[in-house]
């Protein structure tokens, strides 16, 4: 395992991350009077200072109309003859406006200049809708009552100035480019931020895609590492566990390879002193020898046997974990491979005293199966039944739904699975039996207990 360093702080996520936060602090105390200098010299470029001087009479809005009203309330003593000299004034000093009167009684008395698109005598209905047409649009109007809005005796002058001559508000036209200014400089921090997060994600998505995309042999390629920060070293951690999988992937097959050709070696070595040995023991039986030395050549024998079954149980498992176990599968009927095989069990059922219960009924069951594997997973399910099931005196065969499946189901009285064996071939056959089963499409299930043991075997659910 080799040790890793802690990335450096000046080359880290972290270290990148506080400097865009340091230029945002340092760059917006300049940004922002920059922009505020930018803004006033472009609007006043926009809007020179051609015609100011007209300009500059009316003032803005707001000034305008503080004005007008100021004029209303000191003609609330003055005289017709002086209101109209007051107004005829006022004209001359917003040339470009248009002034009239209105007396209480809703005569127009005063129009400055003259012109006829207003009434002479006023009704309600024209009033509200004049102050409605007008309220907020072009030209700016202003009306005033004279004297105060409270006092309404005397009538009201109004004011009507276009909106070009009135001074533009700051930031008028100013705060338009501010606004840009600001927007632009929210949108370029954002813009390294997501260029940030957007150079993260892509190394992580990387890693992501390197990790669920493994290679033929299972294990994920190595990657290119990056930059040497967090990632980095997430990056080199990652490809030094791909380096130690592979390597332990290689040894784990080496072992395989060598623990395969050790059983193979071992079991064409073992036939050899048995072959002679069993030669040995067919002469003692001819000789003349007491009831012991009968009995201990028998007990040989039945060794000799159990260790010839144990040889072909490890050739054989070697042979289907090797994938060199040849399967001819086709459809045929099982029950008919079921009869076969239990005809051939029939006389070491009888002789062990179990009874043989068979009730495959009488309609053909199509597997897709070899005819021999299958022979072979019911001599060693049968087998098992006589070597550790036989005290319960009782087998039996049957076909049942199991799963929505059509089941062969072998059933026993024995102790039952949990009451261990003395065959040390046992827990292998089984083991061949699950490996023939998964090479033609079948399972097996088994429940086990003190009244017996159940077996299940049918073919596995398709998956879609």
């Amino acid at each position: 395992m080799k040790l890793r360093r802690t990335p450096k702080f000046y080359g880290s996520l972290l270290s990148r991350y506080a400097l865009i936060i340091l230029i945002a602090l340092v760059f917006i105390p300049v940004a922002l009077p920059a922009s505020f200098l930018a803004s006033w010299l472009v609007s006043r470029t926009v809007f020179p200072d051609s015609g100011i001087h007209e300009r500059s009479v009316y003032g803005n809005a707001s000034e305008l109309t503080a004005a007008w009203h100021k004029e209303a309330l000191q003609l609330r003593t003055a005289s017709e003859e002086q209101i109209g000299r007051r107004l005829g004034e006022l004209k001359n000093q917003y040339p470009g406006s248009f002034i009239f009167r209105v007396n209480h009684e809703g005569r127009t008395t005063i129009r400055l200049p003259e012109q006829t698109g207003l009434p002479d005598v006023w009704s309600t209905e024209q009033l509200v809708s004049y102050m409605k047409n007008h309220q907020d649009g072009d030209p700016f109007t202003i009306v005033a009552f004279i004297g105060d809005n409270e006092n309404t005796q005397r009538g009201f002058i109004v004011l009507e100035v276009p909106r070009s001559l009135l001074l533009r508000p700051i930031g008028d036209g100013s705060d338009r480019f501010y606004g840009v200014m600001l927007g632009l400089l929210v949108l370029f921090f954002a813009g390294i931020s997501y260029w940030f997060i957007r150079g993260i994600r892509r190394r992580l998505l990387r890693l992501s895609a390197a990790m669920a995309s493994p290679s033929k042999s299972g294990i994920p390629l190595p990657i290119q590492v990056g930059k040497p920060d967090e990632i980095g070293l997430l990056e080199e951690t990652f490809n030094d566990m791909v380096e130690q999988l592979d390597t332990s992937r290689r040894r784990e097959q080496e072992e395989e390879r060598l623990r395969k050709t050790l059983i193979s070696n071992l079991s064409h070595d073992l036939r050899t002193p048995l072959t002679v040995i069993g030669s040995h023991l067919y002469s003692l039986k001819n000789e003349s020898l007491s009831d012991h030395g009968q009995a201990s050549i028998q007990l040989v024998e039945s060794k000799m046997k159990d260790l010839d079954h144990l040889i072909d149980h490890l050739l054989s498992y070697n042979l289907l974990t090797s994938g060199k176990y040849a399967l001819s599968r086709q459809h045929q009927d099982v029950i008919r491979l079921v009869r076969e095989s239990a005809a051939a069990w029939y006389p070491l059922w009888e002789k062990e005293g179990m009874l043989p219960d068979i009730d495959l009924g009488e309609s053909p069951l199509n597997w897709n199966v070899d005819g021999q594997a299958f022979r072979r997973v019911l001599d060693n399910l049968f087998q098992n039944a006589v070597r550790h099931a036989s005290s319960g005196a009782y087998i039996g065969l049957f076909t049942e739904e199991r799963h929505g499946r059509t089941a062969l189901t072998i059933k026993d009285r024995g102790p039952g699975l949990s009451a261990g064996s003395s065959s040390k071939g046992a827990g292998l056959g089984l083991a061949i039996v699950d490996l023939l089963l998964r090479e033609m499409g079948l399972c097996r299930e088994a429940a086990s207990g003190p009244e017996g043991t159940t077996l299940w075997i049918y073919p596995k659910p398709e998956r879609f």
